[in-house]
Parts: C-alpha cells; sequence; structure tokens
C-alpha cells in the first residue's frame, strides 16, 4: 500500500480502530515513545503523526500532542499571554529565562535565545525570540509561547545517512511538569 493510501486509511479510521490506548500512568513523552517502538520505522513521520493523532494519548501538565517530525515531537501548550514572555523591549521576559536557565542547567543542555524569525522582512510585526536548549549535538528543546518542541530520538550515528537507527533521548519524566513552570502566568 502506497503512503497515501494508507495515510488516507489511517484518517479515516476511529481511535478504538488504531488499537493504541496509552496505559495509564504513562506520561505523554512515553507513551509516543512506546508506540515508536511498537510500530518500528515503517511508517513516515507524517503518517506516524496521524496514527498519534488517533491514539488516546494523555494530556500531561498542560501539553499534549500536536504532531511529530524528525524525532521531535510537537506540543499545544496552555493559552500564553505575549506580554508575560515578551517586554516592551527586549528578548525574553527575565522570569522565564530564569525559569528556562533552571531546566537547562539541570537536563544538562546550554540555553539560547535565537529570533523566531531568521530572516523577518521588512515592517514584520513579529521580531520575537524562544528559548532553546541544546546538548553538544543538537537542538532538544524549543520553548515558545504558541507550542512546546522536544526532540525525543537521538541519531545512533552522526556520520551515517539521514535514515540512519535512532535511539530515544532520555531526559527523566519530570521534564514536561519541569517545562510547564515556563507557560505558568
Amino acid at each position: 500500500m502506497d503512503e497515501q493510501a494508507t495515510c488516507k486509511r489511517m484518517k479515516n479510521q476511529s481511535p478504538a480502530e488504531t488499537n493504541f490506548v496509552a496505559k495509564p500512568g504513562n506520561d505523554l513523552l512515553d507513551a509516543i515513545k512506546t508506540i515508536r517502538a511498537e510500530v518500528g520505522d515503517g511508517l513516515s513521520d507524517q503518517e506516524f503523526s496521524r496514527l498519534l493523532q488517533q491514539t488516546e494519548l494523555p494530556v500531561e501538565s498542560g501539553f499534549a500532542f500536536l504532531c511529530y517530525c524528525d524525532r521531535f515531537v510537537t506540543l499545544s501548550v496552555p493559552p500564553q499571554q505575549l506580554a508575560n514572555w515578551y517586554p516592551a523591549q527586549g528578548w525574553i521576559v527575565p522570569a522565564k529565562e530564569k525559569i528556562a536557565r533552571e531546566i537547562a542547567e539541570k537536563y544538562g543542555l546550554s540555553l539560547c535565545e535565537p529570533p523566531d524569525m531568521v530572516y523577518p522582512w521588512i515592517g514584520s510585526p513579529n521580531l520575537h525570540h524562544h528559548l532553546q536548549m541544546s546538548n553538544d549535538q543538537e537542538i532538544v528543546i524549543i520553548a515558545h509561547p504558541q507550542y512546546l518542541k522536544i526532540r525525543l530520538f537521538v541519531a545512533t550515528s552522526t556520520t551515517r545517512p539521514a535514515r540512519t537507527a535512532h535511539r530515544p533521548l532520555l531526559l527523566g519524566p519530570d521534564l514536561l511538569q519541569d517545562l510547564s513552570k515556563l507557560y505558568q502566568s
């Protein structure tokens, strides 16, 4: 069956037909990692996202699943007031930066505040920055007032082609609880 036919079939299934229900007590990130291990590498990221959308995943610490792509899971966040993230002038309010720095330190990550748009156009209304936490090799967490993005898997080899084996990135069971502090007003 080709990818489009698989996606169409998955789109028309109800959650009960997918046979995937997150087990009680599982946290959101572990549930996604478990399902990825159960289905293997046969699905594209788009197909895997669609499968997860049809699965009864838990909502944890105010975060819910949106999509999976390129070893990242993107989560919805509780509604945010931009004034709680961005001062009149500057990048990120000091209180959010302090929380992010503490989280980064706890998980052995470095923190930076890159712009939301690398090449903004003249008169662009969005010249904001977001919080980005990285390990020595790649971005691990992107915290933005509109979404949260977390790397779930790392490549087992940095010298092989893109389609290579992946292993779970283990950050600990408190990660989403810790990150939820950023999204509390």
